[in-house]
């Protein structure tokens, strides 16, 4: 069932109907339209022909474990990505947000809960704004990076939040704490990689001509959002 809402609509993607309608009840509740889908194949198939505005995913439908599935999902949408687990482990937060999720919420969830936390992430991307750098812009309320061609730049949820951050405060250096626990919900540790393998990708991504202008190192402290690359 759909219902129409105030300009959003949710995907739930569980394999328990039972818990799937129950969630579901919980937005219509409050006015949130929303979508199901109970396997990883029938979702793969409805995000090619439509773009929900945030996904609810249980970490395992089945057999399979949707964490590891996220790049696949990721070609398909910029969607924020919540998922639903009983994992406790702070190994599979991580990996999840490396590889895109936007969120973990640990079962059992009410559904008040679920949409406090559905409402948060709305909020914070059903908003435009243009950055600094000629025609290249950066679409928050899609959650996407689009070239001055209108082609769009493939990131990850982590390295689109990275680049936001950056973005926000241009020529202005950000230190790898404030980074890290904005981005990978996590303090900054020395040995930790993972800042600088999200800064590597995203230099990637904008090809040979952004690879040093893009986004700059700051010995000693961090990154700095330099400018995005000339037409």
């Amino acid at each position: 069932m759909t219902v129409k809402s105030d300009n959003a609509t949710i995907l739930i993607i569980d394999d328990d109907v039972v818990l799937r309608n129950e969630l579901a009840e919980a937005f219509t509740d409050h006015n949130i339209a929303c979508r199901q889908c109970g396997d990883w194949e029938s979702t793969l198939e409805l995000l090619e022909t439509w773009q929900p505005d945030l996904i609810v995913l249980d970490q395992r439908l089945g057999a399979v474990d949707t964490l590891l599935l996220l790049p696949t999902m990721r070609q398909l949408t910029a969607a924020p990505v919540l998922f639903l687990t009983g994992s406790r482990s702070e190994a599979d937060r991580v990996i999840g947000l490396e590889l895109g999720a936007d969120d973990f919420l640990l079962k059992p969830i009410s559904g008040r809960e679920l949409v406090a936390r559905v409402r948060a992430h709305l909020r914070r991307t059903h908003k435009i704004e243009k950055a600094e750098g000629g025609e290249w812009r950066i679409v928050q309320a899609e959650r996407r990076v689009l070239r001055p061609d209108n082609t769009v730049v493939p990131l990850t949820s982590a390295e689109f939040d990275l680049l936001v951050l950056l973005t926000a405060k241009p020529g202005t250096p950000v230190d790898r704490d404030t980074l890290s626990r904005s981005v990978l919900r996590r303090p900054f540790q020395p040995e930790d990689r993972s800042l600088d393998n999200l800064v590597h990708q995203i230099r990637r991504k904008f090809g040979r001509s952004g690879a040093g202008e893009v986004i700059a190192s700051v010995r000693n402290l961090g990154y700095v959002f330099r400018s995005f690359p000339e037409n």
